[in-house]
């Protein structure tokens, strides 16, 4: 399959970061009024979760998902990240779903892991990553209070870690072994402390993981699914992201709708959904 950036200019410094390291930060992409909007939402959706669910995701935290909480709409079809994914090259990014992330006070760490959901897609081998992640953090973070980590180069070459399971299963998310492997440190991992108001955006193919929040204020992120030149994908890959999409989000408000429009992914065509697939396959090299 022939896949380009979408772009005839030299790549940018930014572009060129996210597809050697696998990461990259934009700063100063969110107003002080899209964050109090934001948070607004972010504290109605923590005040009414259900107390067990924290206790099932203890590691990662809340994992409140986008479908319920249209006042999102602003921070993913934030107009300044979209023209900055342009000018990088990776344009006509349709969007999946985007959850809100908080650890509590002495949340533990999260673990190991990537979010790469179509291995079987062969974008997830090449230089354009077929899926990547937008963080907003809502307070600055730094070791103290369990900023990211990463594991830059791991988009495009295996870890040990690949071995060590699935992401986001109950028995990871709750902590039943507190010696998994998944919550060691690995040489070359790099914290990356945020500002509110700042962006990630990474991979979905690198290893990605946060230390211990131990401050005593909580740290949330609001993590944004996107797919970048979604013609690119294969048929099953769109028709699972629109259908991923579809379902969750086909009930927000018109207004709601209309600040995410560029982002609606729609695929027209009669192939079914894929199976997600989180494993790499041999074309997938440790060099």
């Amino acid at each position: 399959m022939a896949t380009n950036t979408g772009s005839t200019t030299a790549p940018s410094p930014k572009f060129k970061q996210l597809k050697y390291e696998g990461f990259c930060i934009l700063e100063n992409v969110v107003d002080e009024a899209l964050l109090e909007r934001t948070r607004a939402c972010v504290d109605h959706a923590i005040a009414t979760l259900d107390a067990d669910q924290l206790t099932r995701n203890v590691s990662p935290g809340t994992l409140i998902d986008s479908g319920p909480h249209p006042e999102l709409a602003g921070i993913v079809g934030n107009p300044t990240a979209l023209k900055a994914l342009d000018e990088m090259g990776l344009p006509n990014s349709k969007f999946w779903k985007a959850v809100i992330i908080s650890k509590p006070p002495n949340g533990p760490r999260l673990y190991w892991h990537q979010d790469c959901l179509m291995w079987q897609d062969p974008r997830s081998y090449s230089n354009i990553p077929p899926m990547i992640f937008l963080m907003y953090y809502m307070e600055d973070t730094t070791r103290e209070n369990g900023c990211l980590r990463v594991l830059p180069g791991t988009h495009r070459r295996r870890h040990v870690l690949h071995e060590m399971g699935e992401a986001h299963t109950p028995d990871i998310n709750s902590i039943e072994n507190p010696d998994d492997p998944r919550f060691l440190d690995y040489p070359y991992e790099q914290d990356v402390p945020m500002r509110a108001g700042d962006l990630v955006i990474g991979d979905a193919r690198m290893f990605h993981a946060t230390h211990v929040n131990m401050s005593d204020q909580r740290r949330t992120v609001i993590t944004i699914w996107f797919h970048p030149l979604f013609d690119d994908l294969l048929p099953a890959t769109q028709s699972w992201i629109h259908e991923g999409f579809h379902s969750r989000h086909d009930s927000w408000p018109k207004a709601a709708l209309a600040e995410i429009e560029p982002l609606i992914p729609h695929y027209t065509g009669d192939v079914p959904p894929m199976r997600y697939n989180r494993f790499p396959d041999e074309r997938l090299s440790a060099d």
